[in-house]
Parts: C-alpha cells; structure tokens; sequence
C-alpha cells in the first residue's frame, strides 16, 4: 500500500510507544509522571492502550495499574492547585514521543532526497504527503531545491486526486453510469488520506520500511 511515508514512520512510533510503554515504561516513575502531568493520555492513543491490554492480552490489570499511578500523581497535582491559578496539563506524552520522532524522520527524508537518487525518484512516483506531514516538511526544508520538489510532487498528487474526484462525480450521473468504474472508484478515500492522513496499515510497527520511508 503507498501511503504518506511520515504517516507510516508515524504509525510505526505509535505502536512501538504503546507496546514498549506496556513492556518498559508503566513501571517507570519518571514516565509515570509524564502521564500524570498531562492528566492521561489524548483519546487516540488511550485507545490503543486498551486495545492491547484487553483485545491482545485479554485483560484490564495493566491499564489499571498503570491509571491507578498515575491517578495518584493527579490527585497530587489537584489537591495542590487553587482556585485562582491557571490549570495547565502537559502533552500527551505519547503524542510528544511521535512528534520528536516525525521531526527527525522528516529531516531524514530531506537528505534521501537530496543524496538518493533512487529514493528521490520512488517520492517522485508516490502519491505524496498528507498536507499535515506536508506542512512538517516544507517547514525543514532549507534549500529552494527541496521546497520545489516537494512542491512538484504535491501538485502533481493533487492534480491527479482532482481528475479522479471529477470523473467519480461524473460516473454518478445516470448518463455515464453504464461506464466501467477505473482509478477513480476510490478517489474519495484518497482525498481523505492526502487532506487528514493515512489511518494505520495492520501490524504497522512489524512491516519493514523501505526505500526513502524507512525510518531511522
């Protein structure tokens, strides 16, 4: 499946935060108290907290413990806060995680692109970035070489999704409707994975990166 390759390196970091964050770090007082920092974790990655503890492990013994921590560390912060001050959490510590590691994936990609020629052209033929790892990127990139093929490479992935998107449109009317469906039939789903992003392949933190996604 081509997709976004800052959205695989990022599923890859979710799930590798979620299981190591089970095997490593729920037991680590220092982490523990990220979490209580932030009054938790963002709904996403809970999410997957509790898919692993009760989908995979088949119970609610980690996550318990794990809340009951940080829940202690929160009832600290509570009884310390008054009435006149500001309440302030801190980020999702999993979603800082996966920034850091985007961050340093995206300046990754800018130098296979700027020293690989292979890897410069599998970008070329690629469906492009999704426009939130799109903005990540053109805020890196330095050079006006880097802005213009990212740029080009942008447009072109576009420019296609719109011709697709048209022609699906247009296959709805019943004049064409007796037309054999081709590349557009899921134009719409492209357009939400370019706009929002890709949503995670199955066993993302497994699958070996390739080529110019390969995260490092």
């Amino acid at each position: 499946m081509r997709i976004c390759p800052l959205c695989r390196v990022a599923h890859k970091a979710d799930r590798e935060y979620a299981w190591q964050f089970y095997d490593e770090r729920s037991n680590d007082g220092a982490v523990v108290d990220q979490v209580s920092e932030a009054y938790g974790f963002c709904a996403e990655h809970i999410e997957m907290l509790r898919r692993i503890d009760m989908e995979s492990m088949r119970s609610t013994l980690a996550i318990s413990t794990m809340f009951a921590d940080a829940f202690a560390g929160i009832a600290a912060e509570l009884g310390r806060l008054t009435p006149d001050a500001n309440f302030r959490r801190e980020r999702c510590p999993a979603c800082a995680s996966r920034d850091a590691y985007l961050r340093k994936n995206a300046d990754y990609l800018l130098d296979l692109l700027a020293t690989s020629r292979g890897d410069r052209q599998s970008f070329e033929a690629s469906p492009g970035l999704c426009f939130p790892h799109f903005e990540l990127v053109w805020e890196l990139a330095s050079a006006p070489a880097e802005r213009e093929l990212l740029l080009e490479v942008q447009r072109t992935a576009t420019g296609t999704l719109l011709h697709d998107l048209r022609e699906h449109v247009r296959k709805h009317n019943h004049k064409y409707s007796h037309e054999p469906p081709g590349l557009e039939y899921d134009a719409w789903q492209r357009a939400i994975n370019l706009t929002a992003g890709w949503s995670p392949p199955t066993q993302t933190a497994a699958q070996p990166e390739a080529g110019f996604d390969r995260p490092r």
